[in-house]
């Protein structure tokens, strides 16, 4: 197997070099790439500093007179991501280990998430902690990041082992086969542990009929890697039971949507179904932490450090407005489906979220702003009972066969 090394040899030389005879221990074979930009390297590496700068459309020494750290740093990004996006394309990456302090793993990580789901990616970080917000490092891709605990300046006991398993993990990983089942239609879903039973129920009719179900959780970023997935024809169509981050987005919750939700299916034409899922609740933090506004609504302590907060009627109609206009912008066969009983767990009649006048403003302007030509279905269920789910299938199906 071929592993890509990936460290800044200046000052990481010793820490690279000991993951890349790692790999080469366990019979496989590596290659360093040096993403370095001042000192000498301390390894000789397969692919070098400049030529990561040139992929990077500069010279090397051009960039050091230029004496800017961001834009030099900003350059060797650049660089590195078309050098493993290239490798990768060549077939010439098998799994991907990089070791760096806060630039490396900045650098480092770019070229990971340029590769697809699937291809191991480890990076060994000092920045790996508590401390740090992994989103701007792993974004949507299968990264594991991997607290250095010392820090990566020399070889110890401590330093040794870690990088050991790092090299370790990636072998595994990547040794890992293929399933050999990829001829099944892949159907993406959303979820959340309040609409779980539906989509359990849609996933379970949709398997027994040989469909392969991916769910995502509607915590903005899984449906952000739905949307990645979709664009790059991996998936065939959508029901997106819960898209609650749209309500996340609109009032300030915690899992906002990210830019482009509710918009692949449509630019790709593929069969498209949207419920109002977990979109009747605001996610905020601890109940002593609200705002004297949403303590005064219905709230439910989901976690320790989680509530869920009504969303009014206004917020729903809001919801519906946002929903309808990407809908109406899109392609491809698509259809609304509202459960007249409720639209999560506890917004069920006699349940302490349940608000017929917000769940029916939600419907109302879904009616109002929805073209014509995207179907709009109501349903006397809740959202989480088996009639939702059949009438959630019978629609996909039919969508599905509209679209061949």
């Amino acid at each position: 197997m071929k592993i890509v090394v990936i460290g800044t040899l200046d000052t990481k030389g010793p820490e690279t070099g000991f993951v890349r005879d790692e790999v080469v221990r366990h019979g496989h074979t590596p290659l360093v790439i040096d993403p370095g930009i001042l000192g000498e390297p301390a390894i000789p590496a397969d692919i070098t500093r400049q030529e990561v700068a040139q992929a990077g459309g500069h010279e090397l020494a051009d960039l050091i007179a230029l004496g800017d750290r961001q834009h030099c740093q900003q350059v060797m990004i650049d660089g590195l991501v078309k050098v493993v996006s290239h490798l990768n394309q060549e077939n010439q990456v098998d799994g991907v280990v990089a070791v760096g302090g806060a630039q490396g793993t900045a650098m480092a990580t770019a070229a990971m998430r340029a590769l697809p789901v699937g291809i191991p990616k480890v990076m060994v970080s000092t920045v790996a902690c508590g401390q740090s917000t992994f989103g701007p490092y792993v974004g949507t891709k299968d990264i594991s990041m991997i607290h250095s605990v010392a820090d990566i300046l020399g070889l110890n006991r401590v330093t040794e082992r870690i990088l050991a398993q790092a090299a370790a993990a990636v072998i595994g990983m990547a040794s890992v086969e293929r399933s050999a089942r990829d001829d099944r239609e892949l159907v993406a879903m959303t979820q959340a542990g309040i609409t779980t039973p539906g989509v359990m129920a849609v996933k379970g009719q949709l398997e027994s009929m040989g469909f392969e179900i991916i769910a995502f959780h509607c915590n903005g970023i899984g449906g952000q890697a739905m949307e990645e997935l979709i664009l790059d024809g991996v998936v065939k169509g959508v029901i997106d039971f819960s898209p609650h981050e749209i309500t996340d987005l609109l009032f300030d919750g915690l899992m906002p949507a990210m830019p482009g939700r509710l918009e692949a299916a449509g630019r790709t034409g593929i069969p498209q179904i949207v419920t109002p899922g977990a979109t009747d609740i605001r996610l905020h933090g601890p109940p002593d932490e609200l705002p004297e506004e949403l303590r005064r609504r219905a709230t439910v302590q989901h976690t320790p450090i989680h509530t869920h907060v009504r969303a009014s009627g206004e917020e729903m109609a809001a919801v519906a407005r946002y929903t309808a206009e990407r809908l109406n912008a899109a392609r491809g066969p698509r259809a609304v489906l509202i459960p007249l009983r409720g639209y999560s767990m506890l917004n069920r009649e006699g349940k302490v979220l349940y608000d017929e006048a917000a769940n029916l403003a939600y419907a109302e302007a879904m009616d109002q702003a929805l073209s014509p030509d995207v179907e709009l279905i109501r349903i006397d269920a809740h959202i989480n009972d088996p009639a939702f789910a059949e009438a959630t299938v019978d629609t996909f199906l039919r969508l599905r066969q509209a679209s061949q």
